[in-house]
């Protein structure tokens, strides 16, 4: 099991979006736990509205690879298109900052932001187990 990072970042209807991503999230990885939001300025003169960031830990069995291709695959979910970063618009946005002891994006790690929501990031949840001595549901219907 490895532990991750994940930066989320929206300047477009960003409450809606980055909760439709952290819903997806959750999917993916049920023990993620996230930041409270920040909102900061846009680092690049092609936006111009503010941006909320929220920080993501979570553990899982998939590669840096396989994570890197479901936040895009959730990214385009959420609305996500190659156009609108050339509007200045920024729909939703997830990065795989850090991959256990890896840090992939030394810049973005570097970011005032992402140090200020670090400290805010809670620890990871424990994977919920059944409780001991629970029995498995049959359904004798069912062969």
């Amino acid at each position: 099991m490895s532990t991750i990072l994940l930066s989320i970042g929206s300047n477009t209807f960003a409450k809606t979006n980055i909760d439709k991503a952290k819903r997806m999230l959750t999917f993916l990885f049920p023990t993620i736990v996230f930041s409270d939001p920040i909102l900061t300025e846009p680092e690049d003169d092609k936006y111009t509205y503010l941006f909320r960031n929220v920080l993501a830990r979570a553990d899982t069995e998939m590669s840096p690879e396989e994570v890197i291709d479901k936040i895009k695959q959730t990214e385009r979910a959420v609305g996500r298109t190659p156009r609108d970063k050339y509007l200045g618009k920024m729909i939703i946005d997830i990065d795989l900052i850090q991959y256990e002891d890896q840090i992939l994006r030394p810049q973005d790690y570097e970011r005032e932001y992402v140090q200020q929501l670090l400290s805010t990031l809670p620890d990871l949840q424990g994977s919920n187990p059944a409780p001991t001595g629970a029995e498995p549901i049959s359904d004798p219907e069912i062969r």
